[in-house]
C-alpha cells in the first residue's frame, strides 16, 4: 500500500518536472494547495501570466511570496513598488495582486513610494549621473489616484517616508521591487528592511529593476546599496536568487531573472519553520527512488 503511494507520487512529481519545462504548461483550475517548489508553482505562474494584464517581471516574485505566507499561515501581506513614475507597474501590480488573491486566498495590501515628482538630484558618482537625471519619471499624481483602485501612495523622499511608514501597523511585507534607480536613494528605500521582525516575511522576494547593462556595476547604483546594506546588516543579507531560468517552464526562460533577489531575514521567529518548498511527501518518495 505505501509503496503504490511512493510510486504514484513519484510518477506525479516526473510528469510535473517534465510539464514545467514544455511550452503548453498546464494551468491551475481552482484553489492552490501551497506546495512551493519551483516547478508546481509554475502552473500558477503560468496561469497568472496568461492573465489579461498580469505578464510582468513582478508576477514571478508576487506568486512565490504569496504563497509563502499561505504555507506559513499568515492571512495578509503587503507588496511594495519603489519608484511608480507614472503608474504603469502599480496598475499591472493590482491586477497580479487580484488575481493571485483568487488562488491563495491570501489577502495582498499594495503600496506604491515615490517623490511624486520625479528623480531625486543625484548627488554623486555613485547616483549615474550619466544615466540619470533630476526630476526624470514625473508622476501626475491627480490622474495616477484616479485610476488605482486598490493600492495606496506613499509621496515624499524615500528617506523620510520608510522611516515613518515601518512605524504602522502593516501586513508583513511579501514583496518588494526596487526601482529608484540612484544608488542613495536605493539605499534609503532598503531601511524597509529595518522594519519589526511582525512586519516581515522571514524571506522577502525581492526586484531590482536597474542591475543589468548600460554602465551599472558592483560600484555603482542598486549593486552597490545592496553591497553596503548586507555589509551593514548581521541579521538581513539580500542574495540573487540563482539560477531561476532553469526552473521556470520554457517559454519564460530567456527573461532577465538576474533581477530576482531574496532578503533573509535571519532573526525572523518564522525564519526556520517548515515552508513547504519540498513536499514532504516528495523527500520521502525521492529517498526511493
Amino acid at each position: 500500500m505505501i509503496e503504490r503511494f511512493l510510486k504514484k507520487v513519484v510518477r506525479k512529481a516526473v510528469r510535473m518536472a517534465t510539464d514545467w519545462s514544455n511550452e503548453e504548461t498546464p494551468t491551475m483550475t481552482g484553489p492552490h494547495d501551497g506546495w512551493a517548489l519551483p516547478y508546481t508553482l509554475n502552473p500558477v505562474f503560468v496561469e497568472v501570466s496568461r492573465t489579461q494584464g498580469c505578464d510582468h517581471p513582478y508576477t514571478w516574485g508576487v506568486v512565490h511570496a504569496t504563497n509563502l505566507a499561505k504555507m506559513l499561515g499568515i492571512p495578509r501581506v503587503s507588496i511594495i513598488e519603489f519608484g511608480v513614475a507614472g503608474g504603469r507597474s502599480l496598475l499591472t501590480l493590482e491586477s497580479i495582486a487580484t488575481k493571485v488573491e483568487s488562488i491563495f486566498g491570501v489577502k495582498i495590501d499594495l503600496y506604491g513610494f515615490d517623490t511624486g515628482a520625479g528623480l531625486s538630484k543625484p548627488l554623486n558618482c555613485a547616483d549615474m549621473p550619466n544615466l540619470w537625471s533630476e526630476g526624470a519619471f514625473p508622476m501626475e499624481v491627480d490622474k495616477l489616484q484616479a485610476r488605482l483602485t486598490r493600492s495606496k501612495l506613499v509621496l515624499g523622499p524615500v528617506n523620510e517616508t520608510v522611516p515613518e511608514f515601518i512605524k504602522n501597523d502593516i501586513a508583513p511585507i511579501a514583496f518588494v521591487s526596487f526601482d529608484v534607480d540612484l544608488y542613495s536613494s536605493t539605499l534609503h528605500a532598503l531601511k524597509i528592511f529595518d522594519a519589526d521582525r511582525r512586519a516581515l516575511l522571514p524571506r522577502v522576494y525581492c526586484l531590482f529593476d536597474d542591475i543589468l547593462g548600460y554602465s551599472f556595476g558592483d560600484h555603482v547604483g542598486e549593486r552597490l546599496a545592496i553591497s553596503e546594506f548586507n555589509e551593514s546588516h548581521e541579521n538581513v543579507k539580500l542574495s540573487p536568487i540563482y539560477g531561476l531560468h532553469h526552473y521556470v517552464p520554457k517559454q519564460f526562460a530567456d527573461r532577465m531573472w538576474e533581477k530576482n533577489y531574496m532578503a533573509h531575514v535571519f532573526d525572523h521567529p518564522m525564519y526556520g519553520t517548515y515552508d513547504g518548498s519540498i513536499p514532504k511527501e516528495q523527500q520521502a518518495a525521492l529517498l526511493r527512488i
